[in-house]
């Protein structure tokens, strides 16, 4: 297979079998580890191998913070989950150091260090005052327990940690780092890291055993049926123009839309063909020419979302101020320009830090409005859904650096060109400017399904930040819900229905994931008492909306706090 996913028996083998000797590379003890981090190197663990990625960093295919959020963690299971055998091979070239044995406890496995960019470090310096204020003052927390205990399994002495430590007053502007910032905070209440060494072992012996199911083999018929429905409702639109039904043919341009979509998300996954470069060719020509959209912002941010789902302050597809907010993380301080007055700003955060987008995500007056009613105007904003895509995608490509404009950005280039082409032209054609204006909202709201089913999958399941300990499994099974439907309308979601499965094993072709999740995934989430959460499409919006509307009561209460506040009524 394209993918080089196979039985790990026969996987084994293969690597046992190569004749180039394995190179021995030196060992790094955790503290050693912390110590290169905090000078600003790029270190990220494979299980006990430790690679040195500065020089990958701006050329990964899932960007940047795909990286960065894991430096000093060990990402086996990430890693494993979206590479394919060969690609993983192939990063053993990236390898300097293997992690010491003593490093390694029997029970909790590797003690995982504070990435960074969850400091609000990134690019050598921190990025502002705002940035992850919050992970930076509990960072202070292990820092002082470093300073009084040593660095726990490391061996560092108890003076060392001291000498490194930073006090609580002085906030580091870049690198290096005080080593003792990168002691992550104790596992909150709910996380037992031993428990989560166990589920993320169990875990890999389960994608082994998807692996050798043969559930990583595309099933061509399921495409061609696809396809099938691509050209009848691509035909209905053309048909219905060309015969004067300008309202009827945007609708089957929307519905259109919405099908070949789920398509290009599963391009973007490399889970048509499993070949990376034939599948990002696949969905750029279903995002771009056809589409007006850009894969490329797409991959970026989705896979960013899949590595840190429901994080508040690093999942963007969370990210959605000022009209949702799921967690009341975002209802922090306004901008200090709307403090008033000539006083100071208050110290600590005026927005929540969003590390995808690099910008504070402010809870100001526009904020207060729509969140009030945001559980009201939840479906008018979906309506509305796909022109956020167009400027998303278009900033995207606008801001790209340089370095980073290769073939792939300008075929999503050229291909917005044909797009506004053949669409200008469409609306060009129409009898009146009402017919125009019609035509573009027929189109684009018939594809608000879409993004209904997209927010379904997580805005009504916990968005809590359980810390660094928490495993892969176990965070993707707490964060998405999955939406019962026959099979026979699996079409309609496109596999989206499908999520928990989808993120436990993103490769997995979409016709695979019933089986997969019949098979392993229930199973799996049941032996180890995992929350597997599945609700019918209407239920599911019913939760969607009640978690909008707690927040919503909840700025209405702040609202009423900071009016009696004014009036002197609080004292």
């Amino acid at each position: 297979m394209p993918d080089g996913s196979g039985p790990p028996s026969q996987r084994r083998a293969t690597e046992a079998g190569s004749s180039r000797p394995e190179k021995v590379h030196p060992l790094l003890t955790r503290a050693q580890l912390a110590a290169r981090i905090a000078a600003g190197e790029t270190l990220v663990l494979h299980g006990v191998r430790i690679y040195r990625l500065d020089a990958w960093l701006k050329r990964h295919p899932g960007g940047e913070l795909a990286i960065l959020h894991f430096v000093g963690r060990d990402a086996r299971d990430e890693i494993e989950a979206y590479h394919c055998d060969a690609t993983l091979r192939r990063m053993r070239a990236f390898q300097v150091a293997t992690l010491a044995p003593q490093d390694v406890h029997p029970e909790t496995g590797y003690k995982p260090l504070m990435p960074p960019v969850q400091l609000g470090y990134r690019a050598g310096k921190l990025e502002t005052p705002d940035a992850q204020w919050l992970a930076w003052t509990q960072s202070q927390q292990g820092a002082e327990e470093a300073s009084k205990t040593g660095s726990g399994a490391d061996d560092e002495p108890a003076e060392k940690a001291r000498a490194h430590a930073a006090p609580a007053a002085e906030r580091p502007q870049g690198f290096p780092l005080p080593v003792a910032m990168l002691e992550p905070p104790a596992p909150p209440a709910g996380i037992e890291p031993a428990r989560e060494q166990a589920i993320s072992k169990a875990y890999r012996v389960l994608h082994d055993e998807v692996k050798a199911a043969g559930l990583y083999t595309l099933r061509p018929a399921g495409y061609m049926r696809e396809l099938s429905r691509y050209a009848v409702l691509f035909a209905a639109f053309v048909g219905c123009y060309a015969h004067g039904y300008f309202l009827l043919s945007s609708l089957c341009l929307g519905l259109f839309w919405h099908q070949v979509t789920f398509s290009a998300h599963d391009a973007g996954h490399s889970g048509i063909t499993g070949n990376h470069a034939v599948d990002r060719a696949i969905g750029i020509f279903i995002a771009s020419p056809l589409g007006g959209l850009s894969l490329g912002w797409w991959c970026d941010n989705h896979d960013v979302h899949h590595l840190v789902t429901n994080h508040p302050e690093h999942d963007p597809d969370i990210q959605h101020m000022p009209f949702f907010a799921i967690n009341p993380a975002f209802l922090v301080a306004a901008a200090p320009s709307e403090a008033g007055g000539k006083e100071a700003p208050a110290p600590g955060p005026h927005g929540l830090w969003s590390t995808y987008y690099r910008r504070s995500l402010f809870f100001d007056a526009p904020a207060r409005f729509f969140l009030k009613h945001q559980h009201a105007l939840y479906y008018v904003v979906m309506s509305l859904g796909r022109f956020n895509l167009y400027a998303n995608s278009y900033g995207f490509l606008a801001k790209r650096p340089a370095h980073r404009r290769d073939r792939w950005w300008l075929a999503e280039v050229a291909g917005l060109g044909v797009f506004w082409a053949w669409f200008g032209a469409c609306l060009a054609h129409c009898p009146d400017w009402t017919t125009r204006v019609l035509f573009v909202l027929i189109s684009h709201i018939s594809t608000s399904p879409l993004h209904v089913q997209i927010v379904l999958s997580h805005f009504a399941r916990s968005s809590a930040d359980l810390g660094l300990y928490e495993s892969f499994a176990s965070r993707q099974v707490r964060t998405t819900m999955d939406v019962a439907c026959p099979p026979f309308l699996d079409f309609l979601h496109g596999g989206l229905h499908m999520q928990v499965t989808h993120h436990l094993f993103p490769r997995v072709p979409r016709h695979n994931l019933r089986e997969a999740r019949d098979r392993f995934t229930v199973p799996f989430c049941r032996k180890w008492g995992l929350d597997y959460a599945e609700y019918g499409f209407r239920e599911g919006n019913g939760r969607v909306r009640d978690t909008l509307r707690n927040v919503a009561m909840q700025v209405r209460l702040l609202g009423k706090v900071a009016r009696a506040q004014a009036l002197g009524e609080l004292h």
